[in-house]
C-alpha cells in the first residue's frame, strides 16, 4: 500500500509548512484535500471492496496513473465514478440473470423467499467476479 501526494503544495498556517493539495492513502482508501481558502483538510473515505481492491491493484501495477489522478485533483471523481459504474454493472447483470435463471424463477413462483435470496446472492457473487475482472483489476 502506498501514499500518493500531489506535487503542488500550499502553505498551511496551522502547521507552518507546505502541505500537498491532494493525498491518497491506498491502505486506508482515503483521499485528503487541503482547502487553501479555509486552511482545513477535507477527507473522503471509500468503503466498498471494489475501491479497496482497485487501489491495491493500481498501486502495485499502475502507480503512475494514481499519481497523475492525484496531481490533477481528479482522484475523488475517478473513484466515485468507478464505484458507481461497478455497482451498476453488477446490479444490471444480476437482474438479467434473475429473469432467465430457472431455479430462481421457480423459487420466486413458489414464494420460497429464503431460497430466492440465496440464489440471488450467488448471482451477485458470480457477477462480482466477472465485473471485477473487467472493471476493478485494470
Amino acid at each position: 500500500m502506498r501514499i500518493f501526494k500531489s506535487k503542488e503544495t500550499a502553505y498551511d498556517p496551522h502547521t507552518k509548512k507546505n502541505v500537498p493539495f491532494w493525498t491518497l492513502d491506498t491502505a486506508a482508501c482515503c483521499v485528503k484535500h487541503f482547502n487553501e481558502g479555509t486552511h482545513e483538510t477535507e477527507s473522503t473515505s471509500f468503503h466498498t471492496d471494489c475501491i479497496q481492491y482497485h487501489l491495491s491493484y493500481s498501486a502495485s501495477k499502475y502507480p503512475e496513473r494514481l499519481q497523475r489522478l492525484v496531481d490533477d485533483g481528479n482522484v475523488i471523481e475517478y473513484l466515485d465514478d468507478l464505484e458507481k459504474h461497478v455497482i451498476e454493472a453488477i446490479d444490471s447483470q444480476v437482474e438479467r440473470w434473475k429473469k432467465s435463471d430457472k431455479e430462481y424463477l421457480i423459487a420466486v413462483d413458489k414464494g420460497d423467499i429464503q431460497k430466492a435470496a440465496g440464489l440471488e446472492n450467488c448471482l451477485v457473487f458470480m457477477a462480482r467476479e466477472i465485473i471485477f475482472d473487467c472493471m476493478v483489476y485494470i
